[in-house]
Formats: C-alpha cells, sequence, structure tokens
C-alpha cells in the first residue's frame, strides 16, 4: 500500500498572516508530505525547502512531485492519503462541507482518505520512533484542530496525553483552549512572552499583528536562548498557573486520578517594555519548566510508564525536556526529529501504516528523509 501523509492549506491561502472577517486566522504553518510504501518509510518533504517561503503553510504540491518523481510513482499510485487538519475556521468548514475530501481524491483519482487529528498526529512522530514498546505520550502546543465532542460541538486541544504500546495509541486525557482548567495552555502563554520579550529587546513600540503571525514560531527559540543571559529572580509578575489539589467540576482533564490540576492565574495589567528583557526571558523559561515539571511528577503511578514520548510545538524546548531527565521523572525522553507542525504529516503516515499495515520500517538516518542531489542540482541553485 502507498500512503501518502499531508498537511496544508487546501482551499485557501495558507500565508495570509492576519484575521479576515468572521472566519478568524488563515495562517496555518509547517505544510509537506511523506509516504510510506508498505509499511515502510521512503521520503518526507517540507514545502518550504522548495517554494522557499518561511514557514509555508499551503498545500504542499512541490513536495509531492518530488516524492512522486524520487520514487517513480504517479498521482495514479497512491492508495491512501491522510490529512491532518489545524485550527482555522475556514478549514473546519471546508472539512464539514467535503470540500478538502473532494479535492484530494480530485489530486489521487485512486486513493481513499482519511482524516486524523493535529494531537494523534503528533503523537504518532514521537511514538513510531522512539523504539519504545511502551510509554507515555505528551504532545502539546499552541492549538491543534477542531474535535466534535459528544454534546455537538466543536473544541480545540492545546495539550494530550496519551499511552503508546506497540504499534497502538490511545488517548487518556486533554485539555482545550478557551475552557477548562487550563485554556491557555504552555505554547500559548509561552508565545505570548517571546512576542513581549522580542518586542522589548527590539524596542519595537507598535505591535504589527501581520509581524507577529508570520514570525511567531522564530520568536520562541530565540527567548529559550536568551533566557540564558537573564535573572528570573528579578522579575515579579503572576505566577503562570496555581495548582489545584481536588479534580475540577469543569475540568477537561478525563482520567480518574488525575494529577493536580494547572489553572490559569489571571495576569496583572502592566507594561513589558519597562521589564528587563533577559530577564523577562529568563523568568518564561523558568516558569515553563516549572509547571511542566509539577505535571509530569504528579501522573498517576497506575498510568505512570518509565518512558516519555514528546511532541508538539513545545517539546522544542530543550532546556525542559534536559530538566526531566536530570530529576529523573522519566528514565527516557524520546523527542522526534520534527515535533513541530512540520512534523504533522510525517506522524500522519505512521499512524495510517501501524493501523492498515501493522508495521512500520525505519530508516537508520531517520533525520534524513528527503531526497538526494545531484552535482548538477547543486549548481543550479547556486546560480
Amino acid at each position: 500500500m502507498n500512503i501518502l501523509g499531508i498537511c496544508g492549506a487546501i482551499g485557501w491561502d495558507g500565508n495570509i498572516p492576519y484575521e479576515i472577517s468572521e472566519l478568524g486566522d488563515f495562517w496555518v504553518h509547517g505544510s509537506g508530505a511523506t509516504l510510506i510504501i508498505n509499511g515502510e518509510l521512503k521520503t518526507a518533504l517540507t514545502e518550504e525547502r522548495f517554494s522557499r517561503i518561511k514557514y509555508d503553510g499551503n498545500y504542499p504540491k512541490l513536495s509531492i512531485q518530488k516524492i512522486l518523481d524520487h520514487n517513480k510513482l504517479t498521482k495514479y499510485d497512491i492508495d491512501l492519503v491522510v490529512y491532518v487538519g489545524n485550527s482555522c475556521n475556514i478549514s473546519l468548514e471546508l472539512q464539514r462541507v467535503g470540500y478538502i475530501e473532494d479535492k484530494i481524491q480530485e489530486y489521487f483519482p485512486n486513493c481513499r482518505f482519511q482524516f486524523l487529528s493535529h494531537h494523534m498526529a503528533h503523537s504518532a512522530a514521537t511514538f513510531y520512533t522512539s523504539g519504545f514498546e511502551e510509554a507515555n505520550v505528551l504532545t502539546f502546543d499552541g492549538a491543534g484542530d477542531f474535535e466534535l465532542q459528544p454534546d455537538g460541538r466543536y473544541k480545540v486541544p492545546h495539550m494530550k496525553f496519551s499511552q503508546g504500546k506497540d504499534l497502538t495509541l490511545t488517548e487518556t486525557a486533554s485539555d482545550y483552549c478557551g475552557e477548562g482548567s487550563m485554556h491557555v495552555g504552555f505554547g500559548n502563554l509561552y508565545n505570548q512572552h517571546s512576542w513581549m520579550v522580542y518586542k522589548n529587546k527590539m524596542n519595537i513600540l507598535n505591535e504589527d499583528q501581520r509581524d507577529v503571525a508570520i514570525h511567531r514560531e522564530t520568536y520562541p527559540g530565540k527567548v529559550m536562548g536568551l533566557a540564558a543571559f537573564g535573572d528570573y529572580q528579578k522579575i515579579d509578575l503572576p505566577e503562570w498557573f496555581s495548582l489545584e489539589r481536588e479534580r475540577q467540576k469543569n475540568s477537561n482533564i478525563e482520567w480518574e486520578d488525575c494529577p493536580p490540576q494547572l489553572c490559569n492565574v489571571p495576569p496583572l495589567n502592566y507594561d513589558y517594555m519597562k521589564l528587563n528583557p533577559d530577564d523577562l526571558a529568563a523568568w518564561s523559561q523558568y516558569q515553563f519548566e516549572k509547571y511542566l515539571l509539577l505535571f509530569l511528577s504528579n501522573i498517576p503511578k497506575y498510568i505512570k510508564r518509565e518512558n516519555l514520548c514528546l511532541g508538539g510545538g513545545c517539546a522544542l524546548n530543550i532546556l525542559a525536556n534536559t530538566k526531566i531527565l536530570e530529576q529523573g521523572i522519566y528514565k527516557n525522553v524520546h523527542v522526534n526529529t520534527a515535533p513541530n507542525d512540520d512534523g504533522l504529516h510525517f506522524g500522519a503516515a505512521l499512524y495510517i501504516a501501524a493501523e492498515y499495515e501493522n508495521k512500520i520500517i525505519l530508516p537508520d538516518d531517520i533525520g534524513y528523509l528527503g531526497i538526494p542531489y545531484t552535482d548538477e542540482d547543486i549548481e543550479v541553485a547556486l546560480c
């Protein structure tokens, strides 16, 4: 079976970085495609490598064509396409009316089609590359995609806790944006503070929302590095979360003996431009580490495993990942090579391979899944 995992905007311009009318933010990022043949991972490409548009979020037509050509396939040879959505309102509407499925089947006439949730794709990308027979899987980011609830509403998760065993992934707990115990999660808080730090450091007085959207994937990494130059103890701001020892009635955490709940603390009205940006970066990193470690330290014993797989954009925080190991919360911690949205198409293809092929064959050089380049290709690129 030839399985193609895809992530990217279909039916709208995914590179529009600002809000338009009631439809909300159109901007998505990390589009690309992954091919698996008979359970064996063959090729995975990110669209920005070919379009040369940083964080390109549009349908990955260039990546797909490169994959087909490299593997000597045509669009008629793809047996199953799995598509990963995102939190754009327009994406949900196009999915609901069948537009996305119709377009995919137009592109690949002989394929079956399947949607996969954003966070499950993150989970699959990290667990199936870990080599662990069993593990806890935590995926956390700014936001996932819309998920239909039993009451008919759609909600967007920013965190999922799952159990991985052999080739099976089972969601154990969720937390959602906009309501529940931690409606603004790690990803959104770190990103918000990163933009504030960047504005302060670069002395940007007028906030440009277009600029924020385009570069929002860049700021957190810069702040993580800047944190080493500051002192978090010099910042006197409210904690990111409060710790609730008792289960809340409205909590979205679904396991019975859940760990203490992390609840958002209302922010104060203060001027970030008056704070030292290095110290603010250090404080943001400290808050991220403190509450992530607190959450993981309180996973109920009956579901706790010795291995942990991390996914989602927050898993790029290598300082926090290191602390998990240093404090012995888990014996082993695995993060796949593209834990952010660049790896969604990759995780989607792996998930479907596990489901339909009942096997996953990975190359030894898992971090190098692109296509080879000839001397002529290199000369053309240099011209």
